[in-house]
């Protein structure tokens, strides 16, 4: 098997920059749904805004720090599966940050109790998520340039 480069943005700490503007929107998630089980207790019922946060967080992180590794290193061509997988778990997180804390908290901003802090809660979450999107897309697409450039 042919062996395949890193990209150059992604060396060194030009990458870990990278990785960090990454991580940040994960961590603030993780940390609001941290302050939910302060707020909520360990109760199933706000599972959206207390579970949800902090696992998928997790997962999301593993995902993106293992997605960098791979992409950092050299590697293998039949580890792009493996690639395609992890990207996805930053992905979804990204779609659950804009879709329900996001979205959601809009619409119940205007249709439930109007309120205006609602709703800029609402679009500072939409934000967020997609700041991460955005930036892994960023990621991605580096990876996906060098390794065209280089077959």
């Amino acid at each position: 098997m042919e062996s395949i480069t890193v990209a150059p943005e992604l060396r060194g700490t030009k990458g870990d920059i990278v990785a960090a503007r990454i991580e940040v929107p994960i961590l603030v998630v993780m940390i609001y749904g941290i302050v939910g089980f302060i707020r909520w207790g360990w109760s199933l019922d706000h599972y959206f805004y207390t579970y949800a946060p902090v696992l998928g967080g997790v997962a999301a992180s593993v995902g993106l720090f293992t997605y960098f590794f791979l992409v950092s290193v050299d590697r293998k061509q039949r580890r792009k599966t493996l690639l395609v997988q992890l990207g996805l778990l930053p992905y979804l997180y990204s779609l659950y940050i804009i879709g329900f804390f996001g979205l959601y908290t809009i619409f119940e901003g205007v249709v439930g109790v109007f309120s205006f802090w609602s709703m800029i809660g609402g679009v500072f979450w939409v934000f967020l998520g997609f700041h991460l999107s955005y930036r892994f897309y960023r990621m991605t697409e580096i990876v996906r340039q060098h390794d065209e450039k280089t077959t």
